[in-house]
């Protein structure tokens, strides 16, 4: 329940980016993070380390175009912190200022190097067990690294279920379509800029919607024979996470990702299904905490 003023889901989605931005909550992890250049499957990913020897590791991963930095990412990261666990937050391929250490594109279906990575980091790091942790279309790919390791305690808040769907809510919303094609026009712009050879996104970078650069990139620069084919290759409605052992957080009043798509989930994943909290934000006061953070030191303190 959140307090006066808060209560309306687009103002707890956008203070949660835009006003932690400017109010950011004080952290122990900027003095503690270290940054290491992981190599899995032939790429590079970059992953914030802040590890305490013999603690359980949770491992976070963002939402599209976010990144370490972002500030649900260090909001958790902080709580769990102050709880003693250590936590591995991952940068997904040319997120959070990494376009230069791979010559090839991002795309939303490349999950095997994910779970390449969640491996490495669960062995290097995880000696006392390991969770997982995903947000929006981080928790799409936190669910997708639970059904190939079910061993591995997973959490995913506000997943994104249907790719297409989600997609043509961003673009139904002018705050919302703008800001990912802001964020999308730059990465692109970084990425030519680290490989100039290779790319040339000058019609791209003339594009508005997030549909339009999406089949763009999926006409130029994807193996895929269409955008359909694409958002299947990562839809994870239906059936295609039978079997899967994950407990999802996600709010009724989501802009962006319809209730609906929580509802016809697999049995064996278990759903908390609040009436508020916005698009992965739960802010429970004027101070910006989030109540999604006291839930996840709760979902893995049975790892302590």
């Amino acid at each position: 329940m959140p307090p006066a003023g808060l209560s309306n889901p687009h103002v707890q989605t956008i203070l949660s980016s835009i006003g932690r931005k400017l109010r950011p909550q004080k952290s122990d992890l900027h003095t503690t993070t270290r940054r290491q250049i992981f190599t899995v499957n032939g790429v590079q990913l970059a992953v914030d380390l802040n590890i305490t020897a013999g603690q359980p590791l949770i491992i976070l991963i963002p939402g599209w175009l976010g990144d370490s930095q972002s500030t649900y990412i260090i909001s958790a990261a902080t709580a769990l912190d102050e709880k003693n666990f250590s936590t591995a937050r991952i940068n997904l391929r040319d997120h959070g200022k990494t376009t230069h250490l791979n010559a090839g594109l991002f795309n939303s279906a490349q999950h095997d190097e994910v779970i390449a990575l969640v491996d490495q980091l669960s062995v290097e790091y995880g000696g006392a067990g390991s969770g997982l942790i995903g947000f929006s279309l981080g928790g799409n790919f936190a669910l997708r690294v639970a059904r190939a390791r079910p061993e591995l305690k997973t959490l995913a808040i506000c997943p994104a279920i249907s790719p297409a769907s989600t997609m043509q809510k961003i673009d139904r919303s002018p705050i919302y379509q703008h800001y990912f094609v802001r964020k999308w026009r730059s990465v692109w712009t970084d990425k030519q800029s680290a490989f100039p050879q290779r790319y040339n996104f000058a019609e791209a970078l003339k594009l508005t919607t997030v549909s339009a650069l999406t089949d763009y990139f999926v006409r130029y620069h994807s193996d895929f024979d269409s955008t359909s084919a694409y958002f299947a290759a990562y839809d994870l409605s239906q059936s295609a996470l039978a079997g899967v052992t994950a407990h999802i957080l996600a709010a009724a009043d989501d802009p962006i990702i319809p209730v609906s798509h929580y509802q016809d989930l697999p049995d064996s994943l278990a759903v908390t299904l609040t009436q508020q909290g916005g698009h992965g934000a739960y802010l429970d006061s004027w101070r910006l905490t989030s109540w999604a953070d006291s839930y996840a030191t709760n979902f893995f303190s049975t790892l302590s």
